[in-house]
Formats: structure tokens, C-alpha cells, sequence
């Protein structure tokens, strides 16, 4: 059976963007609903970063996991073209930014200016890790081999975790300003969206660039397995 739809459980703009441009280029008839959690946000609570990131998105996993068993699946915008909602697959994810004063701290979403703006100065002119933990859940009619993470119901559960290492150029105050002023802080881990307007001034020195703009690479690669 092949593939109809993905539930992208989650209210990122950037991830979205990436998911549609790999159905584009896939050239494939998937349809892509993208509508949060309800209860989306999961405030960090491991010591290390890829624990936190893998962590926070088991959480909304299972979140998702109780959200398809009450028929949250039958309620998104699939269209009456699919009519069997096994063949749909729910993506969930997160993203940490490591604040390279402190490898044990994490950088998430700043909750106003001040805090995108410490952020910004503190990544400014340094390398930091960018993690990513991404999950999918796959109905068990699927042919997919491999072990799942989490079972539950008739779906299964898959989480993969990557980091890549960005670079950021002194950042002036101009620049700052115009960073901080263009609002592109918002919604994004370590308030900055590489492919936004930080892309003038960051770059991926190892690892993949998706992970940064917040999925797992290898879980994109699983799942392009599936189209």
C-alpha cells in the first residue's frame, strides 16, 4: 500500500516548507495537512541536548499517538480523496540550539525580543550544535523494516536525532537590529531561521542543513523511502 498523506504535527512554517518542497521534487501525490499538537509546546527537561531533543519529542509523540486513537486523523483537511487514514503518516519534531557557553544549556524559541536578543550575541561570532529530534508514526500495514521506538494501537512509532554545527559571523549592532526588528526571531530555535534572513550571515559547517531548519536528516531520508 502506498502512501496518501502526512499529518505534520507541528506549527513551524520552515518545516512545512521543506516537506513540500520533498513532495514537489518527489513529484509524488501526497497530500500534506499541517496542524499542531494540542498540546505542542514541552519545556525541556534531560541534561543533554540530544536527550532533551529526543525527549521533548517522544512527549509529542505520545501526545500524537492519543490524538490519532480519539480520531484527530478523520478531523484534518486530507480531502475526501483519502479515505483510509492508514495510509497516512504523522511527523513530529523539535529543535535545540546549544548555547556554546554552556554545552549543558539549551536555546529554545525566545519568548520576546530581550531573549532573542541574548541569544543572537551569544551565538554571535561562534560555532554552536544545531539538534533536531524527528519522529514518525507509520500505520503497521506498512512495509517498513525496521524496529520501531513506541508502539501503540495499530501504529508505530520511529524517532532518529542529528546535529549540524553552524557558524555565525560577528553579528554588528546593525545587524542585530535588523535581525531583531524583521521578527524572523520568532517561533525559531535560537531566534534565528538560516534560511531566512540569517542566511547572509550563517552557514552549516558539518551536517546537513535540514537538521538545522528542524528535521532529523536521516528521518527524511526514511521517509522518502516511503514515497
Amino acid at each position: 500500500m502506498g502512501l496518501e498523506g502526512i499529518w505534520l504535527a507541528s506549527a513551524s512554517k520552515r518545516r512545512s516548507i521543506l516537506l513540500e518542497e520533498l513532495i514537489s521534487k518527489e513529484n509524488v501525490g501526497i497530500k500534506l495537512v499541517c496542524s499542531p499538537l494540542i498540546e505542542d509546546e514541552i519545556s525541556p527537561k534531560k541534561p543533554s541536548l540530544k536527550e532533551t531533543v529526543f525527549s521533548i519529542t517522544k512527549m509529542k509523540m505520545q501526545n500524537a499517538f492519543l490524538e490519532i486513537s480519539l480520531g484527530r486523523l478523520q478531523e484534518l483537511n486530507f480531502g475526501e480523496n483519502i479515505k483510509d487514514h492508514s495510509k497516512i503518516i504523522t511527523i513530529v519534531s523539535d529543535t535545540l540550539v546549544e548555547d556554546p557557553d554552556s554545552f549543558e544549556q539549551v536555546f529554545g524559541k525566545a519568548s520576546d525580543i530581550l531573549e532573542a536578543a541574548a541569544m543572537l550575541k551569544s551565538l554571535s561570532g561562534r560555532k554552536h550544535k544545531v539538534w533536531s529530534s524527528t519522529g514518525l508514526i507509520i500505520h503497521k500495514s506498512f512495509n517498513f523494516n525496521h524496529t520501531p521506538d513506541f508502539e501503540f494501537e495499530d501504529w508505530l512509532g520511529y524517532i532518529w536525532t542529528d546535529y549540524s554545527t553552524v557558524e555565525i559571523d560577528e553579528l554588528s549592532e546593525d545587524v542585530l537590529f535588523e535581525l531583531l526588528n524583521s521578527n524572523s526571531w520568532e517561533g525559531k530555535a535560537g531566534a534565528y531561521d538560516l534560511d531566512g534572513m540569517m542566511s547572509k550571515y550563517a552557514r552549516v559547517k558539518d551536517g546537513g542543513k535540514i537538521t538545522v531548519l528542524g528535521l532529523s536528516s536521516t528521518a527524511i531520508n526514511y521517509l522518502q523511502d516511503l514515497f
